[in-house]
């Protein structure tokens, strides 16, 4: 019974922050926030189907939070903060385990939101159907949405980077939601929030106008004092003396026992861009994977078509990338990296990708806006 009375305050909550979002944000609509959340609210139905019929991880996460008594002795980061995330709700409330999926799911969609969001304040795209631009139909691909919609690390993840993507957009404005994303990520994924400081980091040294000389000097020493304060934890939890995270031995015994599971095959064995193929571009029809392969193989092959745009049309032109561009694709090559080394299966990567996959829409959404941009200015040169 406690599962309609939360989705119906998600439903309240939806709908004051889809005003919110009109009237603050460069929205299309506020029928577009409904058909992406409606969107979500199907996939997620589809996944809590699919995490009925599997060992997902989302029973262990709401049998430990509701089983236990003292909220604080959750505080860790990784997976002991997904428990401390639930605890008010499974413990305190009491709610059952569909209702942590319905709040879980939300904060996925709302981290999508924000992705969304930013595109829409720094890409422009004219409509092409129904006055909807590519940005619309680009934020409407299910595996994002599937991958988000539980009680677990892919939801809170989503939620953190949104955030953090958010706040990195207009940092002069929006600094407490991109503390609130950067810790959000640091909880979930402590060496997720290094690549993404020094994605921020490489990106101001190499973006040379559109931004203030002292707001670049500003940004780069919080940044390193977030560096510095970070490295220890990230050292901690990946087991190293130094600073070599991939050399880890704790990484390395992760990805082994992750290719122990019983989702698609081990990939430890690969060479690096053998891994990385595998990591953004797989399963294809050929890995017959079953049903769940099948519909992922659509997806993917549709994302080898916008690495093929990013390429000709956004990489060869980097001039035309501003400082928020290159941190998109910093955290998306960086992110990428330190997932798929303790990605150690495909069943895995399917997962973890859908993470940064955000970083790479926006990215394409780049691609097409320059070169829709060359075009123009190379017609209006014919014409003249």
């Amino acid at each position: 019974m406690d599962v309609i009375f939360t989705i119906i305050a998600v439903l309240f909550l939806n709908a004051f922050l889809i005003k919110v979002f009109r009237q603050r944000f460069n929205i299309l609509s506020e029928s577009y926030l409904w058909l992406l959340f409606s969107v979500h609210v199907l996939l997620s139905a589809v996944y809590i189907f699919y995490a009925s019929a599997t060992t997902s991880d989302s029973y262990q996460y709401f049998r430990i939070a509701s089983t236990t008594a003292q909220w604080f002795s959750l505080w860790d980061t990784s997976t002991q903060f997904i428990y401390f995330l639930g605890w008010p709700f499974a413990y305190l409330f009491g709610l059952s385990y569909l209702s942590c999926m319905v709040i879980f799911s939300y904060l996925g969609f709302l981290g999508i939101t924000f992705f969304y969001i930013t595109a829409r304040e720094n890409i422009k795209l004219p409509p092409f159907w129904l006055n909807l631009t590519l940005i619309e139909l680009i934020f409407l691909l299910p595996n994002l949405h599937f991958w988000s919609s539980s009680y677990g690390k892919g939801s809170v993840i989503v939620f953190g980077l949104g955030a953090l993507a958010l706040g990195l957009s207009r940092v002069n404005r929006r600094y407490i939601t991109m503390i609130l994303g950067g810790l959000v990520v640091f909880m979930v994924r402590p060496h997720i929030l290094l690549t993404v400081v020094i994605s921020v980091m490489l990106a101001l040294l190499l973006t040379g106008k559109g931004i203030k000389n002292y707001m670049r000097w500003l940004i780069f020493i919080v940044c390193a004092l977030v560096f510095y304060y970070i490295s220890d934890e990230v050292v901690e939890v990946t087991d190293v003396e130094g600073f070599n995270v991939f050399g880890s031995e704790s990484l390395q015994h992760r990805a082994a026992e992750l290719g122990k599971a019983s989702s698609g095959f081990d990939i430890n064995e690969y060479g690096f861009f053998f891994r990385m193929f595998t990591f953004w571009f797989r399963p294809l029809f050929f890995d017959g994977q079953g049903l769940m392969g099948l519909f992922v193989s659509f997806e993917n092959l549709l994302y080898l078509f916008l690495f093929y745009v990013v390429i000709k049309s956004g990489i060869v032109n980097w001039k035309n990338y501003n400082g928020y561009f290159r941190i998109c694709l910093f955290v998306f090559l960086f992110g990428s990296i330190a997932l798929a080394q303790v990605t150690g299966n495909l069943g895995i990567a399917i997962r973890q990708k859908a993470q940064l996959m955000p970083f790479f829409f926006i990215l394409y959404l780049k691609a097409v806006e320059i070169r829709a941009t060359l075009f123009t200015q190379y017609a209006i040169k014919r014409s003249a």
